[in-house]
């Protein structure tokens, strides 16, 4: 026969630890991830590809859409490689010689802004030199 008193006292004993661990499981707080990421990672990468793209690149240099419609264009084209929801972008184009802001300034940002630009000029068959700069602004909402 078997000693039903000690097998009892195992399965209390079993019990007791997946209470206790249950209990440390919800009372300790996940470990959040204390690193904040850097994105300005990924912003040469981004404007690599927007530079290597040949009909942006002329119709940037050409100077044809100075209305903000190249800019929509290029935040559309970001908007397809940033799948991050929580990131906003900006895009400003400007001359080599002035100085690329945010503007508007967002009021929505609690961390630092990120940017990067890149100097992008026509083509070799172009024959006009009128090199422009594109800076992208990325922050966290």
């Amino acid at each position: 026969m078997m000693n039903k008193k000690g097998f009892m006292r195992v399965v209390e004993a079993t019990i007791a630890i997946l209470i206790i661990f249950g209990v440390l499981l919800v009372i300790v707080p996940k470990k959040t991830s204390s690193e904040e990421k850097d994105f300005s990672e990924i912003l040469p990468g981004l404007l690599d590809e927007l530079a290597q793209n040949l009909t942006l690149r002329e119709e940037l240099i050409s100077g044809a859409k100075e209305d903000g419609f190249l800019e929509g264009e290029i935040e559309t084209l970001l908007g397809q490689r940033i799948k991050n929801p929580s990131l906003s972008y900006s895009v400003e184009i400007c001359e080599l010689d002035e100085i690329c802001y945010l503007e508007p300034y967002p009021a929505d940002v609690e961390e630092d802004i990120y940017a990067a630009e890149r100097v992008v000029s026509a083509s070799i068959k172009n024959l006009d030199f009128s090199p422009k700069k594109i800076k992208i602004f990325l922050w966290q909402n």
